[in-house]
């Protein structure tokens, strides 16, 4: 009879323990290997014009395992749906926005971590072009269409 109950306070547990994992606020290092990302640093009216163009794009985004950050001047915009750390702007700015460009600036980091380009503007066909060339979205790729 204990087995039972002891199988059960165990599930239990297990269950709690998961979702706490769930609700921990992510950083930087927590998208590595499950997100590329796009880091755009804009003032307005070009912050307003990559969010709609982002948006316009959202399927493409997430075919392509993408996690988005738009900092303007004090906000920061994305369309990662968990918790963040309540330094991840700061955290941003420090890796790989040192120093605070006065231009927009737009950055594709890979899932690996790595900086994969840099340019002035927003053009996501490119960037979309430069994701499908990397060996692990093509090796994706490869899975879905076998999959499918």
């Amino acid at each position: 009879m204990k087995c039972p109950i002891i199988l059960l306070v165990w599930l239990m547990t297990l269950s709690t323990n998961a979702k706490a994992l769930e609700e921990k606020p992510i950083g930087l290092d927590d998208l590595r290997w499950k997100y590329r990302v796009i880091l755009v640093s804009a003032h307005e009216p070009h912050m307003s014009n990559a969010l709609a163009n982002l948006n316009e794009f959202a399927a493409e985004i997430e075919e392509r395992d993408i996690a988005w950050f738009v900092l303007g001047d004090d906000e920061l915009h994305t369309n990662y749906k968990g918790k963040l750390i309540h330094t991840l702007r700061e955290q941003i700015v420090d890796r790989y926005l040192t120093p605070v460009p006065s231009e927009t600036s737009v950055l594709l980091v890979g899932k690996d971590g790595t900086l994969k380009s840099r340019s002035s503007d927003l053009n996501l066909e490119a960037t979309f072009g430069l994701i499908d060339q990397m060996p692990m979205r093509r090796e994706e790729m490869l899975r879905k269409s076998n999959e499918g």
